[in-house]
């Protein structure tokens, strides 16, 4: 049998009846189960920005995969929708920014947004601040505009981001905004200015077992053919994400990849279900690792060698000569070892010893094959060094 022919060709038990649901499902969903009052609300503060000219802005808060990012895609395809069918949204401009995915600097953020906005590519570097919030307001005259920042956190732990911040909420321009975040602390890194011109915080609860199986029912009806799956798997599936925090983007990702292990089967069992597992958490971690800030591979780089935090910082400080890069300071890299903790990527073990020993901070690094490899890659990619140097932060 030529395995590859019959793959391509599908057919004999295949599981799979639409990959789109799973890779693009907002071009399938009509509707957001479990989110509905967070859409109503959402929907009525647009609805006065747009009718009554009462702007307004909103957090997003929650941990990843309780949906605020696709509420917030859904909420931007929604009014796009309506000005085919309402005179008074036809005018309403809309500009998604994801702060990590662009780069994280006011810069960055801005030129992207103003790019948006506009229609006209808008330079990176070589402008100040100011200029790129006059452009934003001179693409936007006599219209209204809904901005999003998803992972609004990566832009204000930026030396600037604070102002970015302050200036399109208390801009004299029809500008509405939506931050989007997963550090639930986020508004302790905000000064009192931006926070008194902030609006309420909605929180995203993560899903329990029971409505995760809901959703993975969803997308089993409208991706996956009938009868290649049961209740049994789909609850297997919910009760794992739901250890998780309630991550409906693992529940559903891990049923995705179950249904590809289980093509030319016929039918999803828990053997592909545990492979999916394994998989997931393999991608997961590598794709962690690559999205990091350079100084961060920096910093994980040197864990892998070092024995403790304070020689790996040594090590890290080499690792920045190398590279041409001004070196953070203890402080600063242990805040990092800190935030890779918090991701998951590492885990800090503190060892007291006494008077005379002190205090000694480890940092073990999980899967350092794997990690590593992925540095690897990396820093054979990173040829022009120099776009590395908006991601150094604050020493």
């Amino acid at each position: 049998m030529n395995v590859i022919r019959e793959t391509l060709k599908g057919g004999k038990g295949e599981v799979i009846k639409n990959p789109k649901v799973f890779i693009d499902p907002l071009s399938v969903f009509k509707e957001i189960p479990f989110r509905e009052d967070i859409l109503r609300d959402a929907a009525i503060a647009i609805r006065y920005f747009v009718k009554n000219e009462v702007k307004f802005s909103n957090l997003f808060l929650g941990l990843t995969g309780t949906g605020k990012t696709f509420v917030s895609k859904y909420i931007y395809n929604e009014i796009e929708e309506v000005k085919n069918e309402d005179e008074e949204y036809k005018d309403v401009k809309q500009a998604y920014v994801n702060c990590r995915e662009v780069g994280g600097t006011p810069q960055a953020v801005l030129s992207s947004l103003a790019g948006k906005l506009t229609g006209f590519s808008v330079p990176k570097h070589g402008i100040n601040l100011g200029e790129y919030i006059d452009k934003i307001k001179n693409g936007t005259r006599n219209i209204k505009a809904i901005i999003y920042l998803d992972e609004v956190d990566t832009l204000v732990k930026r030396r600037g981001g604070d102002i970015v911040l302050y200036q399109l909420l208390r801009s004299d321009a029809n500008i509405s905004v939506i931050m989007i975040s997963n550090d639930i602390n986020v508004r302790d890194y905000m000064e009192p200015r931006v926070l008194s011109s902030l609006g309420p915080s909605v929180i995203f609860k993560p899903y329990d077992a029971e409505q995760l199986k809901f959703i993975l029912s969803k997308y089993a009806e409208y991706g996956l053919i009938k009868g290649t799956y049961d209740g049994d798997i789909l609850g297997y599936i919910a009760a794992i994400s739901a250890k998780e925090h309630g991550d409906a983007r693992k529940a559903v990702n891990l049923l995705f990849r179950a249904a590809q292990l289980a093509s030319g089967g016929g039918m999803i069992k828990k053997e592909h279900v545990d492979k999916a597992i394994v998989d997931y958490e393999q991608e997961r971690l590598i794709e962690a690792v690559k999205a990091l800030p350079f100084h961060y591979k920096l910093a994980l780089r040197s864990l892998i060698e070092s024995e403790d935090v304070m020689s790996a910082h040594k090590m890290y400080t080499d690792l920045c000569n190398k590279f041409k890069q001004k070196p953070l300071s203890y402080r600063r890299f242990s805040d990092i070892i800190s935030e890779l903790d918090m991701f998951g990527i590492v885990k800090i073990r503190i060892v007291n010893r006494g008077r005379a020993g002190g205090v000694k901070k480890y940092a073990l690094v999980e899967d350092k094959e794997k990690v590593l490899r992925a540095l690897n890659e990396t820093f054979e990619d990173s040829i022009g060094i120099g776009e590395f140097v908006d991601d150094v932060g604050e020493n």
